[in-house]
């Protein structure tokens, strides 16, 4: 729970992936990387086949693992949800693991930066019974380590550390639609704030740059406190 004076004082909020497209715009050789990451600080409506369908698994495995829905496979195996076509085993794979979990756990946090500070926030897609914080992802093409440099698995345990809760261990659980892989983090708060700061702080100075442009007024903390229901 934040503090009246913490929001008092809060400049910025930022949700933990918009941290990674962050990332991926500083890397990004694409010539419309810049305005790319513009519509996703303006939260422009962006939808492709692959998105949708990486949606589609996440809402699926939700519903068997949590909602005790029954999908039946047809003669190859697959089971058809919302228009794409998924192997029956990689479903029951991820029902399996997460059907323990909490799922959809919102978090958030206030984090100090030279130039203010920052409400990080976001929805977990798996809290497990032991602390374990768990992000589903669907890739088309899979190669370790796929998610080294995103950021949902420092954000999410400072989080919950800032929150007074000790909750270091991350898991993505990855899917090509094929085979089941996963990466395992352990946040070091001595070693990551710091990384978390600066990448923060980085992103900061970019959008104060580009202020002009930016209609979220969200970013700037010039709306509402967080709620639940925002992400």
């Amino acid at each position: 729970m934040k503090t009246k004076k913490s929001l008092n004082m809060l400049k910025y909020k930022f949700y933990a992936t918009l941290l990674d497209a962050f990332t991926w715009y500083l890397k990004s050789e694409q010539d419309n990387a810049f305005q790319e990451f513009i519509d996703k600080l303006n939260r422009v409506p962006f939808t492709s086949e692959a998105a949708e369908k990486g949606t589609a698994f996440n809402e699926l495995v939700d519903k068997v693992a949590h909602d005790g829905e029954v999908y039946f496979e047809d003669e190859k195996g697959m089971i058809h949800y919302n228009c794409f076509s998924f192997k029956r085993r990689i479903v029951d794979d991820f029902t399996t693991i997460v059907c323990h979990g909490t799922p959809q756990v919102f978090t958030s946090a206030i984090l100090p930066t030279r130039f203010g500070d920052v409400e990080l926030y976001g929805y977990i897609d798996e809290v497990m019974p032991g602390g374990m914080i768990m992000d589903i992802k669907c890739t088309s093409k899979y190669e370790f380590p796929k998610f080294l440099h995103n950021w949902q698995h420092i954000v999410y345990p400072y989080c919950f550390r800032f929150n007074g809760m000790n909750m270091p261990y991350f898991t993505y659980k990855v899917t090509d639609y094929n085979n089941l892989y996963e990466e395992d983090y352990t946040y070091n708060h001595d070693r990551d704030l710091i990384r978390l700061q600066v990448h923060v702080e980085h992103l900061i100075e970019f959008i104060e740059q580009h202020r002009h442009l930016i209609t979220d007024l969200k970013l700037f903390a010039l709306d509402e406190p967080a709620l639940e229901n925002n992400s």
